[in-house]
């Protein structure tokens, strides 16, 4: 018996998989055919905008846009949510999502899967065309023999799309050509289907209860969360409202989200780009996508979860459940750090289905590239599209341990870890000024904020060593002394903990606390215990503290002290480099280069202090979500209660720019505004009075970093 030999695939053409009809015990059979795959065009939209329809709103109603992409209404008097508005003052043809009957062809089902263990395969028939007594063998991995066992009709043939049966993976030139329509693949497929394994005694009672509860809410794309219209529980959706589950079922939704599906890569793509008839299946059990996404959104917003839930991948699931419209690439790469891949080029190829056609015109799928290049290429590549530098997933531990430039980011470790919650506007407005010079060399213009004179230590893992590092962290001045902005060492202490992540940061929060909170929490665990010699629970604060864990407490000259990357020593330099949202920690060489070490928060200057000063009294920075839920900064006057996009220290934008309003989108940075030239046309995403030539004029003197 031969084994199956592929044809190749010509033009635009796919390879379809026909599940033969059999019984659960019979073996598994199928035909393999290509069939050309071309995407159609895009349907003009027929409702109105969201913003247009909110102006038409009757009094006490508001509209919103579920991530299904249907409008709903919301009146807070009332108490309720509907899907239509009580009258005919906004026509319902305004509103309505008119059925989508087009059946697309080739119509298939996109399989979405995890391959499993590779130890023992399993060998399926691949029948003939022809003459159905003729068949060829092909080995499968024995998880997708159990999906094909569980999804075949025992009456009809069942046409499929199967990564490791249709896509050649022997063939490499084949791969590369077919991973970048893997996008086209799975949002054309009629339905995609996700096979979680075979049933577990609690599988069952785990998919009707996250069926029941995702029927009583909606997802909103802003990330809201709203009852859905006519449900049984009105308040389920909210964050303090308990569920009613036992433990048994808690211990059911735990085993189901940690099953292997929810922790790979590479079907993260396959959902989000899956239409609403997506469906999850266990062993014989089903619930919709749109169901179990919005049961897992609400509960993972609960403050009371059990232990079993907490430590389950429950929390991480965002990922998955959150819309990515509008979110960008470097983004995208953080949410997924803990996904798992076996090859490390796929932490880039095996996202490039959520990547904007901007970046995909600059990123191509390479498999025989080695991965240090394939990483420095993402990075130039994003660099180039959203004119930022992404040096806050730089580490020189990881760069050296993957023989990597130290400017260029190991996508495959932990990038969470190194990222600082704080100080995300560090060089303001602005846009990168950066040269790269093969092989290795990228040069940068910034400023030198300061010389690192102590690190004082890493936050460590283990729990009881915590409070022991903390009060090594303390300055000697904590209760009394000055920080050199002006205000108590305390309080900068306290900010720098907290990570500048306090409600006075960001005023719509509900999860920050204010500063004076978080000084009074932080007084009891460093202060209070130690002068009555009592003995703490770090373990109380493990939340509060929980973005401290590996990185060192640091201090500099004009006695500045922030948070930086472990192995920040004493000689190294702190920088401010333009496009780039955060210090960096550069190490000097003796043929005067740099190596990036990573990334820091030095209390101080967390808001663009190191190229315009610092803000003027009563003027503060603060931070409130756009229409895609990013936190976008604004300034706040403390005394007249204005609220402004525009930096006070810039002062007023030349004639010949004016500022442009532009929704969000994947090609956007995390912080950005757009300008428009009335002279040339030209557009850009950054602030023209944060332009080198603008600055030097201002007095700043920049210096050129070579980095190695």
């Amino acid at each position: 018996m031969s084994s199956y030999q592929y044809s190749k695939l010509v033009d635009a053409d796919i390879r379809l998989l026909t599940l033969l009809p059999g019984q659960p015990d019979s073996n598994i059979k199928i035909q393999i055919h290509h069939a050309p795959l071309r995407a159609p065009p895009d349907r003009p939209r027929q409702q109105v905008t969201l913003d247009e329809l909110r102006k038409k709103m009757p009094d006490g109603w508001e509209a919103q846009e579920t991530v299904e992409g249907q409008y709903i209404f919301e009146n807070d008097e009332l108490n309720v949510t509907s899907w239509s508005l009580p009258d005919d003052s906004v026509p319902a043809s305004l509103y309505s999502t008119p059925a989508d009957e087009t059946v697309f062809i080739p119509q298939y089902e996109a399989l979405s899967y995890t391959w499993g263990n590779p130890e023992n395969p399993q060998t399926v028939q691949v029948v003939s065309h022809d003459d159905p007594s003729i068949f060829w063998t092909q080995e499968i991995q024995y998880n997708l023999s159990g999906a094909l066992k569980h999804l075949r009709y025992p009456d009809k043939p069942r046409t499929l799309w199967v990564d490791a049966v249709c896509i050649n993976q022997a063939d490499i030139p084949e791969r590369n050509a077919q991973v970048p329509r893997m996008s086209d693949i799975y949002r054309l497929a009629d339905r995609v289907v996700v096979w979680l394994g075979e049933e577990m005694s609690n599988s069952k009672l785990a998919v009707s209860t996250l069926d029941y509860l995702g029927a009583q809410i909606e997802l909103t794309k802003q990330g809201g969360r709203l009852p859905s219209p006519g449900c049984d529980h009105q308040d389920w959706f909210r964050s303090l409202t308990e569920m009613p589950y036992e433990d048994d079922t808690w211990q059911a939704i735990a085993d189901l989200v940690n099953r292997a599906w929810f922790g790979r890569l590479w079907v993260l793509q396959e959902i989000q780009l899956s239409n609403h008839k997506a469906v999850m299946q266990c062993g014989m059990n089903q619930i919709s996508w749109q169901r179990f996404r919005r049961a897992m959104v609400c509960l993972e917003s609960k403050r009371n979860l059990p232990q079993v839930v907490i430590f389950s991948k429950l929390p991480r699931l965002g990922v998955f459940c959150l819309p990515v419209e509008g979110v960008n690439f470097a983004i995208l790469l953080l949410r997924v750090t803990h996904l798992d891949c076996s090859n490390p080029r796929d932490k880039v190829y095996g996202l490039l289905g959520l990547a904007s056609p901007s970046l995909l015109a600059r990123v191509q799928a390479q498999y025989a590239e080695p991965v240090e290049s394939v990483y420095r290429d993402l990075f130039l590549a994003m660099t180039d599209q959203m004119q930022r530098l992404h040096f806050e997933f730089c580490s020189l531990r990881t760069s050296q341990a993957r023989q990597l430039a130290s400017w260029v980011p190991d996508f495959y470790g932990d990038l969470v870890e190194l990222l600082f919650r704080g100080g995300r506007y560090a060089s303001g407005m602005s846009c990168s000024h950066s040269t790269y010079v093969a092989p290795s060399a990228l040069y940068v213009s910034g400023i030198r904020v300061g010389t690192v004179k102590s690190n004082k230590g890493v936050y460590p893992d283990d729990v009881t060593k915590r409070l022991a590092v903390l009060h090594d962290w303390k300055p000697d001045n904590l209760e009394t002394g000055l920080y050199p902005t002006g205000e108590s060492v305390m309080d900068a202490f306290a900010t720098t903990l907290g990570q500048d992540q306090l409600r006075d940061r960001f005023p719509t929060s509900a999860v920050h606390p204010y500063l004076d909170e978080w000084k009074d929490k932080l007084n009891k665990l460093l202060v209070d215990s130690q002068d009555s010699g009592g003995h703490p629970d770090i373990g109380a604060y493990a939340y509060d503290l929980r973005f401290l864990t590996k990185q060192a407490f640091v201090t500099s000259n004009g006695g500045y002290f922030g948070l930086a990357h472990r192995d920040t020593a004493p000689g190294d330099i702190v920088c401010a480099v333009l496009g780039c949202s955060v210090l960096v920690i550069l190490r000097p060489t003796t043929v005067g280069t740099f190596l990036l070490v990573g990334s820091c928060y030095l209390h101080g200057f967390s808001s663009a202090e190191a190229f315009l000063g610092p803000l003027p009294s009563p003027w503060i920075i603060q931070y409130k979500p756009d229409s895609f839920g990013a936190q976008a900064p604004y300034f706040f006057n403390k005394d007249t209660k204005e609220e402004t996009q525009e930096d006070p220290r810039l002062g007023k934008l030349p004639p010949e720019w004016e500022p442009v309003e532009k929704e969000r989108t994947r090609d956007d940075p995390m912080l950005f505004r757009w300008f428009r030239n009335r002279n040339n046309g030209y557009t850009m995403n950054s602030d023209p009075r944060m332009l080198p030539l603008a600055l030097h004029e201002r007095g700043v003197r920049l210096e050129d970093f070579q980095l190695f």
